[in-house]
């Protein structure tokens, strides 16, 4: 069975999970994927920046199109279709500026971020499907070509993202 992705407008998209003290995110086209999530303000590095919210699923109730992050082994937060927020549209960068630094699924600034820079984070922080990959097209220099689940990355990449990643792969 083909899923069709819900498509939104970026009118559509509210700013309800948007949490960081002065923050000003707005959803655009991107160059990457689809909406993007941007700044119109300087963000220094460590400030909370975003919360991921959405509905609580289990694994079984998730398809291919479906916006969503996991967030336990079998547990994931998906987007709330009547209601799009921002960290919905962020998309994945080999080369991420905001991250799980406290392991909530609160996004912290990992370094500086500009005003009209694209927020990313890298999705392998929070997946945990073993054989769940998918192609990259961040364009980084660093990017790899492919996202792959974190159980199915090196040690020692592992070991590099484990400040960024949820609570339940630290």
């Amino acid at each position: 069975m083909a899923y069709i992705i819900n498509q939104v407008s970026k009118d559509a998209v509210k700013d309800m999970s948007n949490l960081g003290p002065g923050m000003d995110l707005f959803a655009e086209d991107s160059g990457i994927h689809g909406l993007g999530v941007y700044s119109r303000r300087d963000i220094a590095e460590g400030a909370l920046v975003i919360e991921c919210l959405g509905i609580v699923r289990h694994k079984d109730e998730i398809y291919e199109g479906l916006r969503a992050l996991q967030i336990g082994p079998e547990t994931y937060l998906a987007e709330d279709f009547a209601n799009p927020r921002l960290d919905d549209f962020i998309n994945h960068s080999c080369d991420p500026n905001v991250g799980f630094a406290d392991g909530s699924l609160k996004m912290y600034a990992l370094r500086n971020i500009r005003p009209g820079e694209e927020l990313f984070w890298d999705y392998r922080t929070s997946i945990n499907e073993a054989g769940w990959e998918v192609p990259c097209t961040c364009a980084t220099a660093n990017c790899r070509g492919k996202i792959q689940s974190y159980c199915d990355l090196p040690d020692e990449e592992q070991i590099r993202l484990r400040s960024i990643v949820l609570e339940y792969l630290r």
